[in-house]
């Protein structure tokens, strides 16, 4: 199994024409996993429907070049929310069937995706949920052949709301469910203690925090999904996944050491000297509960515009000036994802060869 991932710009939310040519670059018939991490532009608003019509075209897209067999294979991971100076675009993960292959190095990139049943309504923003998030991790790392001490990023979407009748009529927000899910990642990964997920943990006990784990929420889904990076032993292929932590959304020296980390040079500037080997660069990072950044008060948490805009706005203004691009996958809020305030940060580089 070789993993390639590909950068693809959107002109609109419903625009594939540039994943459409990237997908004809691959035969469907050798393609073990496809995963699309996308984002699109739309106001995050409960009516901005911007994100469903995205994920709808791409399926057509995909249906289109590999018929109902590749979209099966297929997983989905779309964020809203483009401010700043972040561009409209995707990343391709294309894992395809190459027998015979021969590792190039120790380890490389491996992708694993997984999707559980359904949700209770009551099974929502509870500790079976995290559960859930966990037993799906799990499955994944096997999609992938690694174990946890492989895995550099797992990427979860899990529901906020079940399509199922609740009896109790609960809801809850799309950071509780963030946080539920993280936990769960935790859980699978070995960084979160079973015996902590307990209701009066989520969102509360800022402790307990996953240290790979991105998670997304959203309304248009009953099932929690997974796609997860790691480095697997013995994998061919000349690419690999890194991880680095940001202390908070001013933090530009640890996305540096992550790239440095990675092998890549940093120049004089503080610009990546050779962005041509970074294919990917994912971002989450949060704000501390106070509001305060760096002990002086902001208005990040008091505005009229909501809290992740103004994390995602400042966000890609740091990250740009580094990798001289403004192809960066970011996101807000990392409730459990990180310590209070904090954040986390990947790339994939392809080797120098």
């Amino acid at each position: 199994m070789t993993v390639e991932v590909v950068a693809y710009d959107t002109a609109h939310p419903g625009d594939v024409s540039d994943l459409a040519r990237n997908l004809e670059r691959f035969d469907a018939s050798r393609i073990r996993r496809l995963a699309l991490l996308v984002k699109t532009e739309g106001n995050s608003d409960v009516n901005d429907y911007s994100r469903e019509y995205a994920m709808q075209s791409a399926s057509l897209a995909i249906e289109k070049r590999g018929g109902q067999a590749l979209l099966g294979r297929s997983t989905f991971l779309f964020s809203t929310g483009c401010e700043g100076a972040m561009t409209p675009f995707g990343y391709l993960f294309v894992d395809f069937d190459e027998t015979g292959a021969k590792p190039v190095h120790a380890s490389a990139l491996a992708i694993g995706c997984a999707r559980s049943r359904s949700l209770e309504a009551e099974e929502i923003g509870t500790p079976a949920h995290a559960d859930i998030v966990a037993d799906a991790v799990r499955q994944a790392m096997a999609d992938a052949g690694v174990q946890p001490a492989h895995v550099g990023l797992v990427i979860v979407k899990t529901p906020v709301m079940s399509f199922l009748p609740s009896k109790s009529g609960k809801r809850i927000s799309s950071a509780y469910s963030k946080a539920v899910g993280a936990l769960g990642a935790g859980l699978a990964l070995g960084e979160v203690d079973r015996t902590k997920i307990v209701q009066e943990a989520f969102d509360r006990d800022h402790s307990l925090y996953a240290k790979r784990a991105m998670v997304f929420s959203g309304a248009e889904l009953d099932c929690v999904e997974i796609l997860l990076l790691a480095n697997r032993p013995g994998a061919p292929g000349r690419l690999a996944v890194h991880t680095g932590y940001l202390k908070d959304v001013l933090d530009a020296k640890g996305l540096r050491d992550m790239y440095a980390a990675a092998g890549c040079r940093i120049g004089a500037g503080g610009q990546l000297a050779d962005p041509s080997r970074v294919v990917a660069t994912m971002i989450k990072v949060g704000v501390a509960p106070d509001g305060k950044l760096r002990g002086h008060r902001t208005t990040i948490k008091s505005s009229h515009i909501d809290m992740d805009k103004h994390v995602r706005a400042a966000m890609s203004g740091i990250a740009g000036s580094i990798l001289g691009s403004t192809r960066s996958f970011i996101s807000a809020n990392t409730v459990h994802q990180a310590p209070a305030g904090g954040g986390l940060c990947a790339c994939i580089v392809r080797d120098g060869a």
